[in-house]
C-alpha cells in the first residue's frame, strides 16, 4: 500500500512541498515557542491577556480587510498556465496585486477608526488606544498575498519554506532584546508589528524575483487596471473567497469577547491552550499549501478521479497526525504548561484539550475546503463557514464563555469545528461523484457521436 502510495507522482509532488513547508515551520515553531514562552514569563498572565487583546485587534482587521488573493491567482493561474496564455497571467498578476493595495490600505485607516471604540469596550487605557493606533501602521505591510499565489503556483516551496522563519525568529530575536533592556510592555507590541511587516516585504521580494525568473516582467501592461471592466467570475470568486478566509479570522475575536464577559486573565489561559494546540492548525495550512495548487491542476485538466484519490488519501493521514498529537497532548499537556509559561498558566490545560480535539476537525476542514475551491465553488465554503461560525460559533461563545470562562470558548470552537467539518464531507464528496459523473456522460455522449 505504502509503495502504491509513493508510486503517485502527484503524491510525492505534494509531499515534497509539505516537507519543505515542515522543516520550515518547525524552525518557526521552535521560534515561536522561545518567543511566547519568554513574553508570557516577562509580562505575566494579566499583563499577557492585555498584550493579546491588542494583538487580536489588529489581526482580525488584517483578516478582514485583506484580500485573500492567492486563492483566486492559483484557480485561475493554473488555467492560464494551461492555455499558455501569458498576457492573461500578466492581466492576473496586476489585478489581486491591486486588490491587495486597496485591502492593506482600507484597513490601516478601519483600525485608526475603530481603535478608541475597541478600547472602551476591553479597558484600554488612552495610551494603550494610541501604541495600537501607531502598530495599526502593520496593515500597509499586508501586500504578500499575491506573491504567495505566484509562489505557489510556480512550486516554489523551498523559497516559502525559508520566507516563513523570517517573522519568527525576528520576533524571538526582539523579545531577546527587550529582556535585556527591560524594555516596558509597548515594546513587545512593536516586537509583533515589526517581525509581521518583515514578513510582508520578504514575501514580496521572493513573489516578485518570482515573476522576474518566469518572464512575466517582459512586456508587461503597467497601467492601472479598472477594476469594473475585469472578468466578473474573478471578481466574485475573490469576492467570495475573501469572505471566506474572513469568517474563521472572526474566531480571533475570541480574546476581545473573553474580555468583555471575563477577565483578562481568563483570556491570558485561553490564549495559552490556544498558542501550544497550534501545530495542529499550522499542519493543517501547511497541507492546504501544498494540496490546493495541485487540487487546482488536476481541476483545469478534469482529472476527477484522480482529484478524489488525492483527497482521500490525505484525509487518513491527517486523521492520523491529529491522533497523535492527541496522545501527546494528553500526557504531556501540563509539564507542557508548567515549563514553557509557567506555575499559573497550568490551569489552561483542560482549554489546550478541548482545543486540539477541535483542530483535529479543523484539519479535516483544511483539506476539504481547497477542493471545494479548486472545483471552483468557494460559494459552499462561505455557506458552510456562515454557519458554523456565525450561526453557532458566535452565539455558542458568548453564552459559554460567561458560564465557564476561557474553557467555554474552547469548547464553542469545537462544536464549531465539528459542525462544518460535517457540513464540508457531506457537500464536497457530493460535488466531487457530480464532477466524476458529468465527466462520464460527456465521454458516452462522444462515443454515440
Amino acid at each position: 500500500m505504502i509503495k502504491g502510495l509513493f508510486a503517485d507522482g502527484i503524491f510525492r509532488r505534494i509531499l515534497k512541498n509539505f516537507s519543505w513547508l515542515l522543516i520550515g515551520q518547525i524552525f518557526t515553531a521552535i521560534a515561536n515557542f522561545g518567543y511566547l514562552s519568554l513574553t508570557a514569563h516577562r509580562l505575566g498572565l494579566e499583563l499577557f491577556g492585555l498584550f493579546i487583546l491588542a494583538r487580536a485587534f489588529i489581526e482580525i482587521l488584517i483578516g478582514v480587510t485583506t484580500f485573500q488573493s492567492w486563492q483566486a491567482f492559483i484557480r485561475y493561474g493554473a488555467v492560464y498556465l494551461k492555455e499558455k496564455n501569458r498576457d492573461a497571467l500578466q492581466h492576473l498578476i496586476k489585478v489581486t496585486t491591486l486588490l491587495d493595495i486597496l485591502g492593506s490600505c482600507g484597513g490601516f485607516f478601519v483600525a485608526i477608526t475603530l481603535a478608541p471604540f475597541v478600547g472602551s469596550l476591553v479597558g484600554w487605557d488612552a495610551s494603550t488606544i494610541r501604541e495600537v493606533q501607531w502598530c495599526s501602521v502593520l496593515m500597509l505591510f499586508t501586500l504578500g498575498s499575491t506573491p504567495m499565489g505566484l509562489l505557489r503556483l510556480f512550486d516554489r516551496f523551498n523559497w516559502l519554506a525559508l520566507q516563513q522563519t523570517v517573522p519568527a525568529f525576528t520576533r524571538l530575536a526582539g523579545t531577546i532584546i527587550a529582556l535585556s533592556l527591560e524594555a516596558p510592555f509597548w515594546s513587545y507590541l512593536f516586537i509583533w508589528v515589526f517581525a509581521e511587516a518583515m514578513n510582508g516585504v520578504s514575501l514580496l521580494f521572493l513573489g516578485w524575483r518570482e515573476v522576474r525568473r518566469q518572464g512575466l516582467l517582459e512586456g508587461m501592461d503597467w497601467s492601472c487596471p479598472n477594476l469594473f471592466t475585469v472578468d466578473r467570475t474573478l471578481l466574485k470568486f475573490c469576492l467570495v473567497s475573501n469572505l471566506n478566509s474572513s469568517l474563521p479570522l472572526v474566531m480571533t475575536v475570541s480574546p476581545l469577547i473573553i474580555g468583555i464577559f471575563a477577565t483578562p486573565v481568563a483570556v491570558g489561559l485561553y490564549r495559552a491552550g490556544y498558542e501550544l494546540a497550534t501545530p495542529l492548525r499550522e499542519v493543517a495550512l501547511l497541507f492546504t499549501h501544498s494540496v490546493y495548487p495541485e487540487l487546482a491542476h488536476l481541476s483545469s485538466r478534469d482529472r476527477w478521479r484522480k482529484f478524489s484519490r488525492i483527497v482521500l488519501k490525505f484525509s487518513f493521514i491527517l486523521k492520523g497526525f491529529g491522533l497523535l498529537l492527541f496522545l501527546l497532548g494528553l500526557w504531556f499537556g501540563k509539564d507542557l504548561l508548567y515549563y514553557a509559561m509557567g506555575e499559573d498558566f497550568v490551569a489552561a490545560y483542560a482549554t489546550l484539550m478541548v482545543m486540539v480535539v477541535a483542530g483535529i476537525f479543523n484539519m479535516g476542514n483544511c483539506l476539504l475546503e481547497p477542493a471545494l475551491f479548486a472545483m471552483g465553488l468557494p460559494q459552499i465554503s462561505l455557506r458552510v463557514n456562515s454557519i458554523a461560525i456565525l450561526g453557532i460559533y458566535l452565539p455558542m461563545l458568548v453564552i459559554l464563555t460567561i458560564q465557564f470562562g476561557a474553557i467555554g470558548a474552547g469548547l464553542a470552537t469545537l462544536i464549531s469545528f465539528f459542525s462544518s467539518f460535517t457540513l464540508n464531507t457531506v457537500l464536497t464528496w457530493q460535488q466531487i461523484r457530480l464532477k466524476i459523473k458529468l465527466k462520464q456522460r460527456v465521454r458516452e455522449l462522444s462515443r454515440v457521436k
